[in-house]
């Protein structure tokens, strides 16, 4: 017994001593001071961009409305399907659940989320993104029955969803980044398919790039993980490449021209891969819309992109985007092909 406890206390020892011959807190220190691109800062900087703010009651009683809606694997069907059909017509929907005080709140009253520390992942905020991401799918699922038979108000939905989407501007987590991504994405998708003329804000929308909040949302993380993480107790030179292995990844992404995107993997927190691929692509899928809804209107289509490795193409049926962006699963995207004539 004694001699498991010599060894034992042995162990920790040497653990404890190979972490202080390794530890480096000047060049962690270098490391977080490098400031990030865009005019992002430092690390430190990361976490002094975002106010402290208090949920309001219009949160409060959204929460409990999109709570209440029941779960519905027939409407996120529908959803998904519309998004990912390349055709202008809309196929009949399932019945849905009433939407029109989630709709009514979101379009008269701010709403405002309580703004929490750290990176999240905790119980309350992936509820929280599970029941905003649930109402976003009600409201565009209604907004797609209302296309269907032509009716404007179809707007009042997707807007709706919009509005949903701006509430998480002041919220640094890749949690919540996201979910304004997938939102921004599930309107943009459909918007083609809603009937004319569509409104201003929409213009609005689509001049917002979610590149730069997800930047901001990934400095955010890895200075997290830098000051509070497992990695922070150690403070190694290892640390101190991890942080700037990200801020270069991070470097490129701000850089970038193309759409088609295969980023790194960062070394700090969740694997982004994936995110930057879907946001990047979403700058095409943007021009999807606009396009298909200027055919829609009579007019002459952008032939240009901001993709520099694509462009469109129009032969007088089907808009076409000179290459395929792939994305990896559970991502459903609206496509780069869409047949917006008869």
């Amino acid at each position: 017994m004694k001699k498991a406890a010599v060894i034992v206390v042995v162990a920790i020892a040497l653990i404890a001593w190979v972490v202080l011959w390794f530890r480096n807190d000047d060049a962690v220190a270098t490391s977080a001071s490098r400031s990030w691109p865009g005019e992002m800062g430092p690390l430190d900087a990361a976490a002094e961009r975002w106010p402290k703010l208090q949920a309001n009651e219009a949160s409060v009683k959204l929460t409990a409305f999109a709570n209440a809606l029941p779960k519905n694997e027939a409407v996120d069907d529908f959803v998904e399907r519309e998004i990912t059909r390349g055709e202008l017509t809309i196929d009949a929907p399932p019945t849905l659940p009433d939407i029109s005080a989630i709709r009514e709140l979101l379009l008269r009253e701010p709403v405002v989320w309580e703004r929490e520390n750290g990176i999240g992942g905790g119980d309350d905020m992936n509820a929280r993104r599970t029941m905003q991401l649930t109402a976003a799918r009600a409201l565009v699922a209604s907004a797609l029955a209302k296309a269907r038979s032509n009716n404007p108000a179809a707007w009042d939905d997707l807007h709706a969803v919009w509005n949903l989407a701006r509430t998480l501007d002041g919220h640094p987590q890749l949690m919540a980044q996201t979910a304004a991504l997938s939102m921004a994405r599930m309107i943009n998708a459909v918007a083609w398919k809603m009937p004319l003329p569509a409104p201003a804000w929409l213009g609005e929308m689509q001049e917002r790039d979610n590149v730069r909040p997800l930047l901001e949302a990934f400095q955010y993380q890895t200075a997290s993980y830098a000051k509070d993480g497992w990695a922070a107790v150690f403070r190694t030179r290892w640390l101190a490449a991890s942080i700037d292995h990200d801020r270069l990844i991070a470097e490129e992404l701000f850089n970038l021209t193309r759409c088609d995107v295969d980023a790194p993997m960062n070394e700090l927190g969740t694997d982004l891969t994936s995110v930057w691929r879907r946001a990047f692509r979403y700058r095409a899928e943007r021009e999807a819309t606009a396009n298909a809804l200027r055919v829609r209107e009579g007019k002459a289509i952008e032939t240009g992109s901001r993709c520099s490795d694509g462009g469109w193409m129009f032969d007088g049926t089907t808009l076409r985007f000179s290459r395929e962006i792939a994305t990896s699963a559970p991502d459903r995207p609206m496509p780069l092909v869409l047949r917006v004539k008869p």
